[in-house]
């Protein structure tokens, strides 16, 4: 058969063409759109609504962990389905435009196709079409079908609407001479083999991805916070060291010998690699029976980088004549705390917990009766959220008691607890409060002057605390990122107190510039 006879003919028909192939793009932009806003709808929004009403809610941080890495992929996968069908409006827009304006060239491409369709058949309600193969490979509505128009040869040249996925078709163009023979074979299996074969497609790639989401994350999991092993019982060291039958060190090599500028200090001799603390300048030493090490569990990163060696986290230890303390860990899974109130003659421990696993952020702070509170965070393999572990105390340190844990929606910045019950963790772009010992959080509103943002550096970052100036009002120092023409890019502490304990916080006065080392 010669193509360009079947051009000719068709030619006659274009206004039927154009007029079919509109309904059928309309009709895929009907289906696209609606496929677009129950994806985004599913898998973004609702996927959204349903974490940040239930995520918080979670008692258990690895739960939180799941939860939040299936809130993640369902984002993914929202997103991917939103590209794609996005691509597929585009492409049936600009599809429908050029038909008009290249009809000829739609004709030839149509054509060929029409033109290796071999073997018509069909059933009740519908064409099956086969190529040379004579195996039926696509079916066609009779309803939705339209006769173009009849050739010399007394063919009829029709067109019918191809289903691609539901709702979504194509034209196809074939012809047909007299009464086609029924179907040979029950067509209804090819085609559900078909919707099979897809639906098993699209079911590894969802799988596919899940194996690559969870792979991926573990593998940055560890690489950023290094591994764990339950196995593990002490650090390995260059030199070896003695315990005693507490499971603390026993002093062997010479405290420092020098006087340092500080009256309360912690020491690192590298010669020895160990502790000592003093109290009065460096006239007296006494030793630490921790490795530094223990001090240093877990990951010993905060949002800016690494903690170089012989460097500390704020409020991770205290040093005085009346009461010092340190948190360490000996095996990456007990927390535990030690504490002198002879300045370093003896030494207490206590566990805060045997169920750590995968520090970052801790801090502790003590009040005047005894009552203290002790933080850490947990860290998340999507490393955007991280639980926050807290314990109080009512006998400087003794005993501890969990009082609650949550989820933090950003890595933790700073942890400031004003008495037991009133607390306040910041992230780079929010402040949240507590005023029942961390049952529960909420952000905190703050008046952020204009042409300056949160997000830079911190809002507010240790050893900045919030701090009570009187029976109603706090205070504190947050950071903001100037935004304007003049010092763009800038850091700049401004003063802001508070009148109802932390709920909205008002803008005082602006202080001085900060620089990356403050």
């Amino acid at each position: 058969m010669n193509p360009e006879l079947f051009i000719i003919e068709l030619l006659s028909s274009k206004e039927k063409l154009i007029a079919y192939d509109k309904e059928t793009r309309q009709k895929n932009l009907i289906a696209i759109v609606g496929y677009l806003i129950g994806t985004s709808l599913l898998f973004i929004g609702f996927a959204s609504l349903v974490y940040r009403i239930f995520g918080w809610r979670l008692r258990s941080i690895t739960g939180s962990y799941i939860f939040e890495g299936i809130y993640y992929f369902s984002l993914t996968i929202g997103i991917v389905s939103s590209v794609i069908l996005l691509v597929l409006l585009i492409k049936n827009i600009l599809a429908g435009l050029l038909l008009a304006q290249s009809f000829n060239r739609w004709l030839e491409k149509n054509v060929k196709k029409m033109l290796k369709v071999s073997k018509v058949y069909q059933e009740k309600d519908f064409y099956y079409l086969a190529s040379e193969t004579k195996t039926p490979k696509i079916r066609l509505t009779k309803a939705a079908c339209t006769e173009l128009t009849t050739t010399l040869d007394d063919f009829t040249i029709i067109i019918g609407r191809k289903s691609q996925f539901p709702g979504i078709g194509s034209n196809q163009l074939f012809l047909l001479k007299g009464e086609p023979p029924l179907m040979p074979q029950t067509f209804s299996k090819v085609n559900v083999f078909n919707q099979r074969v897809i639906l098993l497609l699209a079911g590894l790639f969802l799988l596919s991805m899940a194996g690559v989401t969870y792979y991926e994350t573990s593998r940055y999991y560890q690489n950023f916070y290094g591994s764990y092993s339950e196995d593990a019982t002490t650090y390995s060291s260059s030199s070896e060291v003695r315990l005693d039958a507490s499971g603390l060190l026993s002093q062997q090599g010479s405290p420092p010998d020098y006087p340092i500028s500080q009256t309360n200090q912690l020491e690192l001799v590298s010669d020895s690699n160990e502790l000592y603390m003093t109290t009065d300048s460096g006239n007296t030493w006494s030793f630490i029976p921790l490795k530094p090490e223990w001090l240093r569990f877990g990951s010993y990163l905060l949002t800016s980088g690494e903690i170089p060696l012989g460097y500390w986290m704020d409020k991770t230890y205290e040093i005085s004549p009346d009461f010092s303390w340190f948190i360490y860990s000996q095996n990456e899974q007990e927390l535990a705390f030690l504490s002198s109130t002879d300045n370093g003659q003896t030494w207490q421990q206590s566990l805060v917990t045997d169920t750590m696993r995968g520090a970052r952020y801790r801090k502790a702070t003590f009040f005047g009766n005894g009552s203290g509170v002790l933080v850490y965070s947990t860290i998340s393999p999507e490393v955007s959220s991280e639980g926050l572990m807290i314990y109080h105390t009512n006998d400087f340190g003794q005993t501890w008691n969990q009082s609650n844990s949550t989820t933090i929606s950003q890595p933790v910045q700073n942890v400031s607890f004003v008495n037991p019950t009133l607390g306040f963790v910041s992230t780079r772009e929010h402040v949240y409060y507590t005023n029942n010992a961390g049952s529960s959080f909420k952000e905190s509103v703050i008046t952020i002057p204009e042409g300056y943002q949160t997000g830079g550096l911190d809002i507010f970052q240790s050893p900045n605390e919030v701090i009570q100036v009187s029976t109603n009002l706090l205070e504190t120092r947050f950071y903001l990122l100037n935004m304007g023409e003049i010092d763009y890019g800038k850091m700049f502490a401004f003063r802001y107190q508070s009148t109802d304990n932390g709920q909205t916080w008002q803008l005082v006065e602006q202080l001085s510039q900060v620089e990356q080392t403050d």
